[in-house]
C-alpha cells in the first residue's frame, strides 16, 4: 500500500501529466506548443536558467541563451570579444569610469533573455517576473557576499510610462528577494522627474544627454551613507544608471553598484 503522502505525490504528478498533455504551452520563443520536461535539480546558472523558464520556453528555447563570464570589464561589467585573458577595465572605463563602482548581470541581452524581458515588460507577462527575478538574485549572491549592500534601489519609471504599463518591471524582480539581515528593498528610494525619449535608437551621448537630470531622491537623505544596490533590466551605455548613480551621490550615498538581467553588448 502506499503511504498518504507518497500517493498525493503520485496524484498530482498525474494531474499535471494530464493537463500538459490536454492543455501544452506555447513558447514565447518560437511560438510553438511544447509539454514540460520533468525537472531535474540545477546545479550551473544555464541549467538555472533552463529550470526558470521552463513554464515559458521550449528546451530547444531555453538553450539560446549566454550568461555573462569572465573576461568581463571589472567595472561596467562589458563582456569582451575575445574569451581569453582576466577581467579588465575596458576602454570606456579607463577614459571615463563614471560614477558607479561596478556592474553586473545574469546574461548576454539576446535571444531567449531579450525575448523574456521584452514579454514582461512590453507584453504583460507579468509570470516572468518571479523566475526572472530568481535568476536576477541568484546573480546577486554570485558577486555580492552578506553585509555589502544596506538597500535595493529599482530604477524608477516616470509615472505616466507606469500608468501606461501598470508596473515597474525593476521592481517585480526585487519584491520576493529574501535579503540579508539590514539590507531592505526601497521601492521608491529615487523618482523620475521627466518623462524621456525612449532610449532604443540614441548613441551613447544622446543617450547621455537624454537622461540626463532625469532622477532625484524622493526623500532628501535617504540613501546617506549607504550602499545601494541599484536594479534594472538591461544594461546598455550605463546612461541611465549613471544619471540614478549621479543623484544617489549627490544624496550622500557611500557607494552605487549596478545588477541587472542582461548586458548589452
Amino acid at each position: 500500500m502506499l503511504g498518504r503522502a507518497r500517493l498525493a505525490g503520485v496524484v498530482k504528478r498525474l494531474l499535471h501529466d494530464m493537463g500538459d498533455a490536454l492543455f501544452p504551452v506555447k513558447c514565447l520563443g518560437c511560438g510553438r506548443l511544447f509539454q514540460h520536461e520533468a525537472a531535474t535539480p540545477p546545479t550551473t546558472r544555464s541549467a538555472k536558467f533552463s529550470a526558470a523558464m521552463a513554464a515559458h520556453f521550449c528546451l530547444s528555447c531555453r538553450d539560446r541563451w549566454t550568461e555573462v563570464a569572465s573576461p568581463l570589464c571589472c567595472r561596467c561589467g562589458l563582456v569582451f570579444k575575445s574569451r581569453e585573458g582576466d577581467d579588465h577595465l575596458c576602454g570606456r572605463c579607463l577614459e571615463r569610469p563614471g560614477a558607479f563602482t561596478r556592474a553586473r548581470a545574469a546574461g548576454i541581452y539576446d535571444d531567449t533573455l531579450k525575448t523574456a524581458i521584452h514579454a514582461l515588460k512590453f507584453k504583460g507577462k507579468v509570470s516572468l517576473a518571479e523566475p526572472l527575478g530568481s535568476l536576477l538574485l541568484d546573480t546577486f549572491r554570485c558577486y555580492w557576499t552578506a553585509g555589502d549592500i544596506d538597500v535595493v534601489a529599482p530604477v524608477p519609471l516616470h509615472r505616466r510610462r507606469f500608468r501606461r504599463r501598470g508596473f515597474n518591471q525593476a521592481y517585480l524582480l526585487v519584491k520576493g528577494w529574501a535579503l540579508p539581515d539590514k539590507t531592505v528593498v526601497i521601492r521608491d528610494l529615487l523618482v523620475r522627474t521627466r518623462a524621456t525619449d525612449a532610449q532604443t535608437g540614441l548613441d551613447r551621448q544622446q543617450r547621455r544627454i537624454n537622461i540626463r537630470n532625469a532622477f532625484a531622491m524622493s526623500r532628501r537623505g535617504q540613501s546617506s551613507g549607504k550602499r545601494v544596490l541599484l536594479v534594472d533590466d538591461v544594461l546598455t551605455t550605463g546612461a541611465t544608471a549613471e544619471a540614478c548613480t549621479d543623484a544617489l551621490i549627490r544624496d550622500g550615498a557611500r557607494r552605487v553598484d549596478v545588477l541587472t538581467l542582461a548586458r548589452a553588448l
